[in-house]
Order: structure tokens, then sequence, then C-alpha cells
């Protein structure tokens, strides 16, 4: 009997412990969520407070580069328009004295006709090329002159003489022949036509002491003007002289000297000259150069000696 009692009382003491072990199990456990869920919680914060912070830095760096842009747009526009803003530096509204030079300055700037052409034939082109670019654009040589310098071809017909050459003709065919052997005889002028617009082509070129090349050119339209009062007349006319002087001005602006019509630095510089239906243009210090150097050919050869005694 007592030993059953024992046991019994063995019994409850055992599932008592049972229910207090799982108590403090489950409070263990809901314990450990708590901790769980309040550190998820605190990520949270965090994550969001991170993220809004961000996001207000990058509105503010927005807000300071559209401020930026707008502060150089307005710049930039106030300076196009001349106006100068109160905090720019270094950038000054020209005045009225700074106008009037810029002014002045532009009315003394001229036109070098070193660099103008007539069909496109220039300053100081040689013969070939000269012969090319006309005949590309339908012009024909009808006249091509030769030339000796006078004190070459004399020296060569005393030469010629003094070897038996009697004759005029024969003297003549004997020098010419002794100066281009000897590089002297140069393409002196040459006229170009083209016939089914009326133009005229004349070249100057300079002596074989300066490249032989083109020093003067000569242009003419012979594209007749009525003389007639008639109206019709008149009035075709008008319309020639307007066509010319149009091309002139798109060609090569408005002359320098107007008085003259002329275009050029001036001295002796190249210079371009129009009338109505003609142009020249010339380089009268090229053709200065090549009368110097034949003038000192000249007298390098007067120091030939003729005797010897």
């Amino acid at each position: 009997m007592l030993t059953t009692v024992f046991a019994l009382i063995l019994s409850i003491f055992f599932n008592i412990s049972i229910v207090f072990a799982q108590d403090s199990g489950d409070i263990d456990l809901l314990s450990e969520m708590d901790i769980l869920m309040e550190e998820k919680k605190n990520e949270g914060k965090a994550s969001t407070e991170n993220t809004n912070t961000a996001d207000t830095s990058f509105s503010d760096e927005l807000n300071k580069s559209k401020n930026k842009k707008n502060e150089s747009e307005s710049w930039l526009s106030s300076l196009l328009s001349g106006r100068k803003k109160a905090d720019d530096v270094g950038i000054e509204k020209d005045t009225e004295e700074d106008k009037a030079r810029i002014d002045k300055v532009k009315k003394n700037i001229r036109s070098n006709a070193a660099n103008f052409d007539i069909s496109k034939i220039r300053l100081r082109m040689k013969p070939a090329q000269v012969n090319k670019i006309l005949e590309s654009q339908g012009f024909r040589r009808i006249s091509q002159t030769f030339a000796i310098p006078n004190f070459i071809r004399w020296r060569s017909e005393e030469l010629c003489r003094l070897n038996g050459v009697i004759g005029y003709e024969r003297l003549n065919a004997c020098a010419t022949r002794v100066s281009e052997e000897n590089g002297y005889r140069y393409i002196d002028k040459e006229i170009y036509n083209r016939y089914n617009t009326k133009e005229s082509m004349t070249i100057y070129y300079t002596s074989s002491f300066t490249d032989n090349v083109a020093h003067h050119i000569f242009y003419k339209s012979y594209l007749p003007l009525s003389e007639s009062r008639a109206s019709n007349r008149v009035y075709i006319n008008n319309l020639k002289i307007y066509d010319f002087w149009r091309r002139v001005n798109f060609k090569y602006g408005e002359p320098d000297i107007k008085s003259e019509v002329k275009w050029g630095l001036g001295g002796k510089k190249p210079y371009l000259k129009a009338t109505t239906g003609t142009l020249e243009l010339a380089d009268p210090l090229l053709e200065t150069l090549d009368s110097k150097r034949m003038f000192n050919e000249d007298t390098r050869l007067s120091n030939i000696q003729y005797y010897n005694f």
C-alpha cells in the first residue's frame, strides 16, 4: 500500500516538472522571436532612413545642377544680347570709341589682287598651265609670240657675224637659234578666243630670267552693245551691263578705289581694274623685277673682253 502511494506521488511530481519545462521552453522561444522581430524592425527603420537621406541628397544635387544650368543659360543669353551682368569679370561692352576704331580698320582693309583670277587664270602661271586651263573652258589659242631680250639678240647676231654668217635673214635665224639654245628665247604674249561667247583673253609673260610666268592678263568681251536709242535696244544694253557688273561684284567684292574701280594693296603690288566688258589683272612688281634681272645679266656680259693686248 505504501509502495503504491509513493509511486503515485512520484508520477505527480514528474508530470509537474514536464509542464514547467514546456512553459520555460515556450518562454525562451517567445523571447528569441521577439528579439528577431525587433532587429528586423530596426533594420527596416535604418534602411528607410538611409533611403530618405539618399533621396534628399540626390534631389539637392539635381536642384543644384538645374540652378547652375539656368545660371549658365542666363549668362550666355546676356552675353549674346550684349548686356553685361554685374558679376561678370573681364567681359566689357564695346564702347563707341572701340566701335569707331573697328569701323576705321575695316574701311582700311584692302583686297590682295594676287589671289584673284580671270577665268581661273592667275598671275605667275606658266604658259603650259594657262593653255591647259583655257582650252578646258572652250578657249582656243589664236596667237603666240616669242621674244628675245634685245641685248641678247644683238650679242648673238655679232657672234654669228664673226663666224661668217651674212645676210639679214640668215643672221636673224642664226641669232634666234643661238638664243634659244642658251635659254633666252621665251613666250612673250598669247591670245585666246572663245567664239561662242565672244570673249578674248590676252596674257603677257615675263622673260626666262623670271621663269617666263604671267604678269599681265587682259579680258575683253565683244558682246555688242547697240548705239541705238530705241527703247528695246536700251533695255537689252542695260541687261548686259547689269549682268557684267553683278558678276564682278559677286566674284571680287566692292573695289578698294571706287573712283577708279580698282582692287589691290596699292603701290607696285598686284591690282585688278574693271570697265564695262573688260578686266585687267597685273603685277607691276614682277615686271620690274624682270627688267632688273635682265639689266644685271647685261652688266655681267659687258665684262667680256674682246681684246687681248
